[in-house]
């Protein structure tokens, strides 16, 4: 049996960047940076397409990573940025073991390999105007590493989106925006072949994905309008796959840093793959996903070495097909939720020692309209509850 689950990204880049050391190569500077963590994760189920035979409770290493960078700039217009890391990806919708099944879902391999899941070069001819190409990570959405992320469980909207590919990207900052557009070969979540048996039936939650484009804008609205919270716009889309389109917008409002992400999902009516022969017999083509981020930090408001985020996710996977032999519980096979609502709630109490290193315990729980999931007795169930504790230290 295949197991399934999830996979996908934003950049190594970004949390490293801060604690990071600078080395002096062939008079050149070169940041290092990097992170590890140990974590122990407790669930009351599993997700079904990992099968009855589970561990409840599991110690991991969620993060070994360790990467050099060299910005590219007006002096120096060549720069690259490569990671290798080895980690663990633990979703609301499905433990570690079940992402990386027996084949996983990630056509770059076991992210429990470890090797380079970030690796790309930077021409910048001229102020502004950048260009990446090589292993890429999408701009939008959770980072695969925990280390990075406010949670250690990664979220249902992570699911869904394509992680990271081979490709090119080119980037302009023009002040008051910043705008990015991209090619890329596939190579990340469920963008291969993936086959899963669910209920005794075979389906290809895979998109065979060889060639996909993206873009974004990112901008200030206070700087149009006077007033309003960051916004950016994403969209990417594969040939013969998914179409998705993503707004993200974040506001400080003092104590509490509130985000929200909206996900829109359509299908290509000549899909590859993903059940192809289901969504053209019945099953919703579309899907759509909101998260709602709130981060309570004590820290930054010099009250305690403590913040507090939760986030709120709301699902709607659309019907299924209605078809002799085929259940009618997997809706439209875009989020893996099953058919009809999912939600989800998630509390990550943090404590900060120091800037570079973190202790927190976890609390989240996922609720279905069907039963995708399994207990250790091999009963099915519409919930799962994930208790975890995670430390943590960045460089």
């Amino acid at each position: 049996m295949k197991k399934v689950l999830s996979l996908a990204a934003a950049g190594l880049l970004a949390a490293g960047a801060a604690q990071a050391g600078t080395l002096t190569v062939a008079n050149s500077d070169i940041t290092l940076y990097g992170g590890v963590s140990a974590s122990y994760d407790w669930q009351s189920s599993d997700h079904i397409a990992g099968g009855t035979g589970f561990n409840q409770d599991n110690f991991h290493v969620s993060t070994f990573a360790i990467g050099l960078m060299k910005k590219a700039d007006a002096n120096s217009p060549i720069g690259f940025n490569a990671a290798f890391a080895s980690f663990a990806v633990p979703t609301v919708l499905a433990s570690p073991d079940v992402v990386n099944g027996s084949g996983g879902l990630i056509d770059h391999g076991f992210t429990t390999t470890f090797q380079p899941w970030l690796a790309y070069v930077t021409i910048a001819p001229v102020e502004g105007l950048s260009v990446d190409a090589g292993l890429l990570w999408n701009k939008f959405g959770e980072a695969p590493l925990t280390i990075l992320n406010r949670h250690y469980n990664r979220g249902i909207l992570f699911t869904g989106h394509p992680v990271l590919y081979a490709g090119a990207r080119v980037n302009y900052d023009a002040g008051i925006a910043k705008v990015y557009v991209g090619y890329n070969q596939g190579g990340g979540l469920r963008q291969g072949n993936h086959w899963v048996v669910i209920e005794g039936n075979p389906y290809d939650i895979g998109y065979n994905v060889r060639d996909a484009v993206e873009a974004g804008i990112v901008f200030d609205l206070s700087d149009f309008v006077g007033f309003g919270s960051k916004v950016a716009l994403h969209t990417y889309n594969e040939a013969k796959g998914r179409d998705l389109y993503v707004l993200c917008t974040k506001a400080d409002l003092g104590l509490v840093k509130a985000g929200i992400e909206i996900d829109y999902t359509t299908l290509d009516d000549n899909l590859n793959g993903a059940n192809a022969a289901v969504q053209a017999n019945g099953a919703d083509d579309s899907a759509w996903g909101v998260a709602l981020n709130l981060d309570f930090d004590f820290l930054n408001a010099q009250i305690a070495n403590v913040t507090v985020p939760i986030r709120i996710e709301y699902v709607d996977n659309g019907d299924s097909a209605n078809l002799p032999g085929v259940p009618g519980e997997l809706g439209s096979l875009i989020y893996l939720t099953g058919e009809g609502s999912a939600w989800s709630f998630t509390i990550t109490p943090t404590y900060k020692p120091t800037k570079n290193t973190f202790a927190r315990v976890e609390l989240s729980y996922i609720s279905t309209d069907k039963k995708i999931f399994v207990d250790d007795s091999g009963s099915t169930k519409d919930n799962r509850t994930t208790v975890a504790f995670e430390a943590g230290f960045l460089f």
